[in-house]
């Protein structure tokens, strides 16, 4: 019988949580990866808002084209935290994994987003990708301008970011077809991009470029949007999409720790 998405959910929860017990540097690499992958759309994102500024489907180009990220982190196997609020939540909820499992799980997965998104930006500056910016470049204002936001406007972002985030995991958790999947997930994760919400791990790869370039970011000033980005983001993710759905499903489908 085929399983519903919450039974897969909560059994990619058990299996992350597992591998991050029996190889933990596996785990690690599975998440710099993400940031990796994340980040050099990040870079493209930024980057065709700039040379498309000029058009009225600028913005929707260059958010359809953020979704890639996502669809080959979903397809190689990368671990991304804002999606893991999603899975672990399930699986714990549904008693495969801890929640002592699940916080260790989200902050290791976290670290290696953020050195993967550092270790992108890095690349870019040997690969002298910063040199030709200009300083009013979007990359530049796009970061100076969420460092400048009130924490609870970040935090309501950051919620509505990973709901829409984990909606298109949710979502591509109901084909089989990778192409069903992917577009799926560049439909759906251009809502977030579009309407301009917080995404921790996103931001990550924002403000590490913008820092590295010519930004006017501060280490400082990054670390409180990502914290209240990140506060969000659990609870979109979690919360809304990871307990709601189990709150609906589990009657029906969840039977203990035994499906």
């Amino acid at each position: 019988m085929e399983k519903h998405p919450i039974q897969i959910a909560a059994t990619s929860g058990l299996n992350k949580s597992s591998m991050l017990d029996q190889e933990m540097c596996q785990y690690m690499l599975r998440s710099v990866l993400a940031g990796l992958y994340l980040g050099i759309i990040v870079f493209l994102y930024w980057s065709l808002l700039q040379n498309l500024s000029g058009s009225p489907f600028g913005k929707v180009v260059a958010s359809l084209f953020f979704g890639v990220g996502l669809f080959i982190i979903v397809i190689t196997g990368a671990e991304l935290f804002t999606s893991n609020n999603m899975y672990m939540t399930i699986s714990s909820l549904a008693g495969r994994t801890s929640w002592k499992q699940t916080m260790f799980l989200w902050i290791v997965c976290y670290i290696g987003n953020l050195a993967g998104s550092f270790f992108i930006a890095l690349l870019l500056l040997g690969a002298g990708s910063y040199a030709s910016l200009p300083p009013d470049h979007a990359l530049y204002v796009g970061a100076l301008s969420k460092v400048n936001l009130p924490a609870e406007i970040i935090f309501f972002r950051g919620i509505l970011a990973n709901w829409i985030v984990c909606l298109a995991i949710w979502t591509s958790l109901h084909f089989k077809e990778d192409v069903a999947k992917f577009l799926a997930i560049i439909f759906i994760i251009s809502i977030f991009l579009y309407l301009g919400f917080e995404h921790s791990i996103a931001n990550m790869g924002t403000f590490s470029m913008a820092i590295l370039g010519k930004g006017e970011v501060t280490v400082l000033e990054a670390a409180y949007n990502l914290f209240w980005a990140t506060a969000g983001n659990i609870i979109g993710g979690g919360a809304i999409i990871g307990l709601i759905y189990w709150v609906i499903n589990r009657k029906q489908y969840a039977i203990g720790k035994d499906f």
